[in-house]
């Protein structure tokens, strides 16, 4: 078995960047800046599965930090599958699965935590699976044409009697259509909305399950379509396909749900009411779903950021769970910033607002280190802005009226900088004006890997650039859907003219 020891300077205080984001205020712990260190230098290594990545001893030299901080920051590597601690005389780190896996999780565990509506969910996964269906119809290769029969074949046979053997199927499909696609970042966001609609929330109860039985036949029939219309090579016809079990799909939510305002984990409210994850078991479960129940739990009682909800023994008592699920659960928790820990007399665990910093640090850093190259980050972001760019001007309420104007104040009579800073912010706005919190949260994963930044920008291109994004802020303002969306692809495809021209680098 290879062994890997890191050597050099430690500067864990460095890694921050990797478990923060622009896009957000929260400040990364210590064990949280180690774990994203070594999480890096792993990918450094090429990722070497199986590989001893260093004792402890070495590690606590390496990263320069206490025993407690590494041992916390070895159980986040532990709880996203990153490495493993092995115990015994040959024991060490051990590397584990790739950080995609990781950033998946992340992603939905948020999206879950802060229980993002099935309309939400439904209307990222639509701008993203037709992303993929159409790269998969231009991009499938002689070679993928046997494993596509394949599945096929499996399509047309009757559909299996085990519940979660069918979803194995659909699952394959998915995951082949994306390898075909060949596009790292659609791929993520796909797996991670998939995730969240089907793997962690599949329905239990023996009436349901007869109903969804019922319905494999037509999202079979949907799938036929979906890898015939891929191996045709016919885009339009893969997209048709995807948008029309996206639609069969909503319906039957709203009818066993009956809305689409919910999120799959809004009626969560105790341990035995969360189904056992049917397809992936990256974590472990009874934490995971115990930070789901918590955070539940502190959306129905309406507490705000502040509040103190409770002690360990008192949360201990009330869910029924050992000190170190409970812990386990709080770790969960304060990563998203939906809680910390307070020591003292009036300590215990106080409650915070939200915020992805984590998700989004750990997605970016996995699409760096899968080696993507820019351009289809920017052309992914690019589309995700332009649906959200519709979808603000429609949705526009007071509070986000009043942002926009001071946008636009700033990119009337701001110099240079300043206008490249506020077109940035404006970016940023638009996707949470979008009124999706999912699709705000693709926008922000991409932002950083696909924003541009003018380098050899003549003063007439840059008063060209700052008047199109003056005129997108307008348009908004307007609140004409359709105004607003062409304002944005006026500004994007400047971005684009600039880019192939050389007069734009992507951000690094």
């Amino acid at each position: 078995m290879p062994i890997y020891v890191a050597t050099g300077t430690p500067r864990p205080e460095s890694t921050a960047t990797a478990a923060a984001s622009p896009a957000g205020s929260r400040q990364a712990k210590l064990a949280e800046r180690v774990a994203a260190a070594i999480q890096q230098d792993i990918a450094a290594l090429g990722w070497p599965l199986g590989a001893l990545f260093g004792t402890e001893a070495q590690l606590l030299q390496r990263y320069a930090v206490s025993r407690a901080t590494l041992r916390e920051a070895i159980r986040q590597l532990e709880r996203h599958g990153v490495a493993s601690m092995r115990r015994g005389s040959n024991g060490g780190l051990v590397v584990q699965q790739q950080a995609g896996d990781a950033a998946v999780l992340a992603l939905a565990t948020y999206l879950e935590l802060t229980d993002v509506s099935y309309g939400e969910v439904y209307e990222a996964r639509e701008l993203i699976e037709c992303q993929v269906a159409e790269l998969a119809a231009e991009r499938l290769q002689d070679g993928d044409i046997a494993p596509a029969r394949v599945l096929i074949r499996r399509l047309q046979a009757p559909p299996d009697a085990d519940f979660a053997c069918e979803l194995q199927l659909h699952v394959a499909i998915r995951e082949f259509v994306c390898r075909v696609a060949d596009n790292p970042a659609l791929a993520l966001l796909l797996e991670a909305l998939c995730y969240v609609t089907i793997n962690s929330r599949t329905l239990q109860r023996h009436e349901t399950r007869q109903q969804m039985q019922a319905v494999f036949d037509d999202y079979r029939r949907f799938k036929l379509r979906l890898l015939q219309a891929v191996v045709a090579g016919d885009g339009h016809a893969a997209q048709e396909s995807v948008r029309e079990q996206l639609a069969f799909s909503r319906r039957l939510i709203e009818r066993l749900r009956g809305s689409l305002c919910r999120g799959p984990s809004s009626d969560v409210s105790s341990l035995e009411a969360v189904p056992v994850v049917a397809i992936r078991k990256l974590y472990d479960k009874s934490a995971h779903r115990l930070a789901v129940v918590i955070a539940r739990g502190i959306a129905a009682a309406g507490l705000r950021a502040g509040a103190r909800l409770g002690a360990e023994p008192e949360l201990q008592a009330l869910h029924g769970v050992s000190r170190a699920v409970l812990r386990e659960a709080v770790r969960v928790l304060e990563l998203h910033a939906i809680l910390r820990s307070r020591r003292g007399q009036q300590g215990g665990l106080i409650v915070q607002t939200p915020d992805p910093s984590y998700t989004i640090g750990l997605s970016i850093a996995y699409l760096r280190h899968s080696g993507m190259p820019r351009q289809p980050c920017f052309r992914v972001w690019r589309s995700l802005l332009l649906a959200a760019a519709s979808l603000a001007a429609a949705r526009l309420d007071d509070a986000g009226r009043a942002s926009l104007l001071a946008l636009c104040e700033r990119l009337r009579g701001g110099g240079a900088v300043d206008c490249l800073v506020a077109g940035s912010e404006l970016d940023r706005a638009i996707a949470e004006l979008s009124g999706n919190r999912a699709l705000a949260l693709l926008v922000h994963v991409l932002g950083p890997l696909a924003d541009s930044y003018p380098q050899q920008l003549s003063a007439g291109a840059m008063q060209q650039l700052g008047g199109l994004r003056l005129a997108l802020a307008e348009a908004l303002l307007e609140q004409h859907a359709s105004l607003a969306r062409r304002a944005m692809l006026r500004y994007m495809q400047f971005l684009e003219d600039r880019l192939a021209a050389g007069e734009l680098l992507l951000a690094t």
